[in-house]
């Protein structure tokens, strides 16, 4: 029997990230670009992108990710070739900034159209109204910015690692900024719990109770992003679990 000497070299570009299920990151890691399986494994990503841009930016926002993923659904269909893949992706990313600022006013209009009644107000209301246009063009972004990947992967394979966390990222961005972050009721804890906190001795004299508050909402509002990034990305693995052929789940 021979005797093992050393062990064998694991190369940098054969380690698992853990950003994605184990047996998508080792397909993505043993393709050729353009391929079957890399075909197959961009058509998935593009379909967790739709879903989240569908989800996170207006419909005519929108548009340019779609037709984006279009060409790509063309590439997959072997009706294009890569340099429509180059130009769809240098076109989506140049349309980055004006689908935030669409989603931006979106909510921003939606917002000013809203009335609410006198006792659903609190003090955190102008700051938590930005944030709220905030998140939900955070929403838009990274769904696009997904798509953006997704396109980049059609040259470079690994790249689509980063895919399904990116786009439930977008999700959870989406959700919270509009969900949470908008209820009256979460605002007025984080007043309460400033209140409270700032009336203990631990509390330090240099932190004033206004501030304390906002403090607390944002930390209300990242642990719900935190919960529902995971439930999304999660549901993301499953389907990509699913749709593997069974080859490559079991490789």
């Amino acid at each position: 029997m021979k005797k093992l000497r050393a062990l064998p070299l694991v190369l940098p570009g054969d380690q698992l990230t853990g950003a994605a299920p184990a047996a998508f990151e080792r397909a993505l890691g043993q393709v050729a670009p353009g391929d079957g399986t890399h075909r197959g494994l961009l058509h998935l990503c593009s379909t967790l992108c739709l879903h989240a841009v569908s989800l996170c930016a207006p419909p005519s926002a929108a548009r340019p990710v779609r037709h984006a993923l279009d060409v790509l659904d063309g590439f997959v269909s072997g009706r294009l070739g890569a340099e429509s893949v180059a130009k769809a992706r240098a076109e989506l990313f140049s349309s980055l900034a004006p689908l935030e600022r669409a989603t931006a006013d979106a909510v921003r209009g939606a917002l000013s159209r809203e009335v609410r009644p006198p006792k659903a107000t609190t003090p955190l209301d102008p700051h938590a109204d930005a944030v709220v246009i905030r998140w939900a063009t955070l929403g838009a972004h990274y769904a696009a910015s997904a798509a953006v990947i997704t396109l980049d992967a059609a040259a470079a394979p690994r790249d689509a690692v980063r895919v399904p966390a990116q786009a439930a990222g977008a999700v959870a961005y989406r959700f919270v900024g509009l969900g949470h972050a908008r209820a009256a009721e979460l605002r007025q804890r984080a007043l309460e719990q400033a209140e409270w906190e700032h009336q203990r001795v631990s509390s330090g004299a240099d932190h004033g109770q206004s501030a304390l508050a906002v403090q607390l909402w944002h930390e209300f509002l990242g642990a719900a992003w935190k919960d529902v990034s995971d439930a999304q990305r999660l549901q993301y693995f499953e389907l990509i679990e699913w749709a593997l052929p069974a080859e490559l789940r079991a490789s």
